[in-house]
Order: structure tokens, then sequence, then C-alpha cells
């Protein structure tokens, strides 16, 4: 059934980039379903970002935008991740394909062909060469049910390496840093986000949920990642020229400030949640980025760096091996995927 309607949609697509404007009662027609069905493919499309437009009137109906048409010859990277949430690009692996959804839904040849193109030369990597996305075989689970509204049973790992468990309303899907991140929201609040590298279970309900319609995935994770880290404490840092184009490439908040001197140093000043998040990072900078305050994350790297000196220094005295100085949760990852995504 599933299947059936990203075919569908692929079709109305199809058939919106060969004509300027398609009616509803057409499209119905073609596809052998009602209007309203219609109309709920239409929304859908447009929300993971197709650029379709409506004509009202008695010869009104539905278009591409013609500043962004779907051109197969010049289809980028974002264009290619939409169509493959929305399940018309599956891992070679899969026993199902794009071009047996396309046939089907008696889908012209041609658009089957860009398809197999589509799927021969794009390739999602959902791993980084630091650590392994475990979460990418939940997509097509979840990827059903943000379609249809589904209500899902999660199990997921927190933070304090105990399960959880709960009934979830998927809202959307989000690739960041080499991850894909789940945002949903419990029965009696609102969204968040869960790592799906974390989740252990994902399990489809015969519940369904009104999708909000005043929710964007977009500007909901825009500022969830805004507020990700802020906080009262801050932080300053004295960075030298030898570091300062990396450190200005790391995502700054809104709070952040950043102060050039003549010499071609920064001074950069960060209000975060906690500072025990920067001890590797600033660590790994070794001289070139030093903390100016708080007097105690000084303390805590200079501590650090001691142990760390420890370990290599061959004089070293025999003796118990060095305690762990990183913190016991994700601070290495915070500071890697602080990154900003065009560094």
């Amino acid at each position: 059934m599933v299947d059936a309607v990203r075919a569908r949609q692929l079709g109305i697509v199809h058939m919106l980039r060969s004509r300027s404007n398609v009616p509803a009662r057409e499209l119905a027609d073609r596809f052998g379903v009602t209007e309203r069905t219609i109309y709920r493919d239409i929304t859908t499309l447009t929300a993971y970002g197709i650029p379709i437009q409506a004509s009202p009137g008695k010869v009104g109906g539905y278009r591409l935008a013609p500043d962004t048409a779907l051109d197969p010859l010049t289809v980028d990277s974002d264009h290619a991740l939409r169509l493959y949430v929305l399940g018309f690009l599956d891992p070679p692996n899969t026993d199902s394909t794009a071009g047996d959804r396309a046939r089907a839904a008696g889908i012209s040849e041609t658009v089957q062909e860009v398809m197999r193109r589509l799927a021969q030369r794009i390739h999602f990597d959902t791993a980084d060469w630091y650590w392994r996305d475990e979460g990418s075989g939940h997509l097509p689970v979840l990827r059903t049910a943000m379609l249809t509204a589904t209500a899902l049973e999660a199990t997921w790992r927190t933070k304090n390496g105990n399960q959880e468990t709960a009934l979830l309303k998927p809202y959307g899907v989000v690739w960041k840093a080499g991850e894909w991140h789940m945002v949903a929201a419990r029965a009696t609040a609102g969204p968040t986000r869960f790592r799906l590298n974390l989740v252990d279970r994902l399990q489809p309900t015969d519940l369904t949920f009104t999708y909000p319609e005043d929710f964007s995935i977009r500007d909901w994770w825009a500022a969830a990642m805004e507020d990700y880290g802020k906080g009262e404490e801050r932080v300053e840092l004295h960075v030298t020229p030898a570091a300062r184009d990396e450190m200005l490439r790391l995502s700054l908040k809104s709070t952040s400030q950043v102060h050039e001197h003549g010499d071609g140093s920064l001074t950069i000043v960060l209000f975060v949640d906690r500072w025990e998040w920067l001890i590797p990072l600033v660590s790994s900078y070794g001289s070139d980025v030093t903390v100016t305050e708080p007097a105690p994350l000084r303390t805590a790297i200079a501590d650090q760096l001691r142990r760390a000196l420890a370990v290599y220094d061959t004089a070293a005295l025999p003796g118990p091996a060095p305690p762990d100085g990183l913190p016991h949760d994700d601070s290495r990852l915070r500071s890697t995927h602080g990154r900003h995504p065009g560094a």
C-alpha cells in the first residue's frame, strides 16, 4: 500500500514536469483515486520541498514552480535527499526498488530510467570514519509513519545508559553531521529530537495523529540548534592567528562574541550551558587556544594536559595509569558536531 502511494506521488511529479497546469480532477482520474487523495499527495510532496504551486479557479490546477523545475539533469543533493526520504531512492541491497514501484503505477520508461540513474549515481553514506551511524536502518519504518501520520512506539537509550519507551508522533527526520535525527513529540508534549543510532526499536501502531499545520521542521531544527548548548556560563577564549581560521568555522550562537586584534588573534566569548564539553575541543588546540576564564575550566584543561603528558612521558615513574580526564558523556561528539557544515 505504501509503495503504491509513493509511486503515485512520483507519477504526479512526472505529470507536473511535462505540463504547465494539471487539474486535480485529471490527476485523480489518471491514478484512479479521489481528488481528496490528490490533495493529500500534494500536501505531502510540498512538505518535503517539492516546489508545487496551485492555481485557483475553474481552469486552475497544479504546476511545478518555473524557477525551480525538477530537471533530472541538474538534480542536486538536496532534491535527491528529499526523494530518498520519500522512498523514491532505495539502497541497492533492498528487495523493493523505485523502478518496481514506478512500473506498478504505470509510470513511463523515461521516468523509470531517470530514477535508475539517480539510484545508481547518488549514494548516502550514513557513517563517518570516527563513528558508525546505526540509525539508518530505522528509516523505512520512520518514513512510512511520517507519510501516513502514524504513531510509533519507540525504545531508546538515554544519556545515563538507561532505556526509555514511549509513544511518539513523528514530525520529521533530519540528517546532520553524519547522523539521522528523528523529530517527534510525545502525546502531551512538544517535539524533541532523538538520535536514531540511540533508538533500539521503532514499532508502528494502529494510532494516527493530526500533523500540526503550523509546524516547520526546518524552522524547528534551526531554533533547536541555536538553543543547544546555550546557557549562562561565560567562557572567554584567546585564539592565536594559527588557529584563527578554524575557530571561525565553528557554529557560534547568537549570544557569542568575536573580537579581532591587530596581530590577527581573536578573543571569543561563549555563553554555554556547561563548560565541561569544551575540554576536549580546547585541549586539541594546545597552546593555540587558551581559556582566559572561568578559572575552573582553565584548571580542568591544565589537569587534562598533564594527564596526557604523563602517558607519553617515557621518564615518568611506574605507577597506576592516569585516570581518564574526559567527561563520560557526549562531549567529544558535541565538539566535533559543533563545526559548521560548510567547514
